[in-house]
């Protein structure tokens, strides 16, 4: 299943389909069409087959682009590259780009050479796709002033790292957000949270409580900002889903006693003690089915004893009368 980095990433490249233009001129000086939008990227086949991918751009009928976020090496893409880049050159009758993007040296290797394959023969079948490696360099070179939407790459490059270079680019990444439009800037700030380690967050939190420990730059302090009012509104999203819990149950507890007072079914201190010590809103419900038809409280509880659930066995007959037993 896609983790969570490969779909904040998606999305954005989704929504904004000029950050991929973006980003690929930075990286590699070659200009996009600006006329690339969405389109499906589950490819089907005549036989009843689809192939799903990450991102499919289309400009026109004779120009696509396939986009595939790598955070790993699987070997099913040696057959799944070629297969789609020949689908959509059949469908459009051009070839078109695949664009692997990956924050790992390794797996940037991988991607270049896994759909190359050769028979004993001497067939040969060949895709080699653009990579973009997101490596410390070009992390570095994603934290352009002029350009502060591709900050989210550069963040997105830093989810395996956690040293203070890491630290230092996500707090630029952050910065330059910030020079973004208000419309954009919130959504970029938390797409940033989003793709970044537990590892990473926990160190970012631990520099927000401890602003001596590490120094704060200006930068710092807007991540630790943001960090407190996130974890302000998480609490009280926390807050609201417990009182509503909390309430829900006191109401059931309510309509149990009531209910069992009612039919003249007097609980105990230590029946009540019981339910209102229940929080869990299915065993509530299945005490309150209970105590419509119950003739104790015990019963309405589910704790009815043995002897009161035993029935009564009869013998069995013997199959022979008396007289053929004489």
């Amino acid at each position: 299943m896609p983790s969570t980095p490969h779909e904040v990433l998606i999305v954005a490249l989704r929504e904004q389909p000029g950050l991929l233009g973006a980003l690929v001129s930075k990286l590699t000086g070659v200009k996009l069409p600006r006329s690339l939008k969405p389109a499906d990227a589950t490819l089907r086949f005549v036989k009843p087959a689809e192939l799903r991918l990450d991102l499919v751009l289309q400009g026109g009928r004779r120009r696509w682009v396939l986009v595939e976020l790598q955070r790993g090496v699987d070997p099913a893409k040696r057959r799944r590259w070629p297969l789609a880049a020949s689908l959509l050159f059949s469908q459009t009758g051009a070839m078109g780009d695949v664009i692997v993007i990956t924050a790992r040296r390794a797996v940037a290797r991988w991607a270049e050479r896994v759909a190359c394959v050769r028979t004993r023969l001497g067939t040969e079948l060949q895709l080699r796709p653009v990579v973009l490696h997101l490596g410390a360099d070009e992390s570095k070179a994603l934290l352009d002033e002029h350009h502060p939407e591709l900050a989210l790459f550069a963040a997105w490059a830093m989810q395996h790292r956690h040293g203070p270079g890491a630290r230092a680019v996500v707090e630029r990444a952050f910065e330059l957000t910030e020079r973004l439009p208000r419309a954009l800037r919130r959504a970029q700030q938390r797409a940033i949270l989003s793709v970044l380690s537990e590892r990473m967050l926990e160190l970012l939190r631990e520099a927000s409580m401890n602003p001596d420990k590490i120094p704060e730059t200006p930068a710092a302090r807007k991540l630790r900002l943001f960090l407190e009012a996130q974890g302000r509104k998480k609490g009280r999203a926390e807050g609201e889903a417990k009182g509503r819990a909390e309430g829900e149950a006191k109401g059931r507890q309510d309509a149990l006693l009531t209910l069992l007072r009612a039919r003249g079914l007097s609980p105990s201190q230590d029946d009540e003690a019981r339910i209102r010590a229940c929080a869990d809103a299915a065993k509530l419900d299945r005490w309150i089915a209970q105590a419509a038809t119950a003739t104790t409280v015990r019963e309405a509880l589910g704790t009815r004893t043995q002897s009161a659930r035993a029935r009564p066995r009869t013998p069995a007959r013997s199959r022979q009368s008396p007289a053929s037993r004489s």
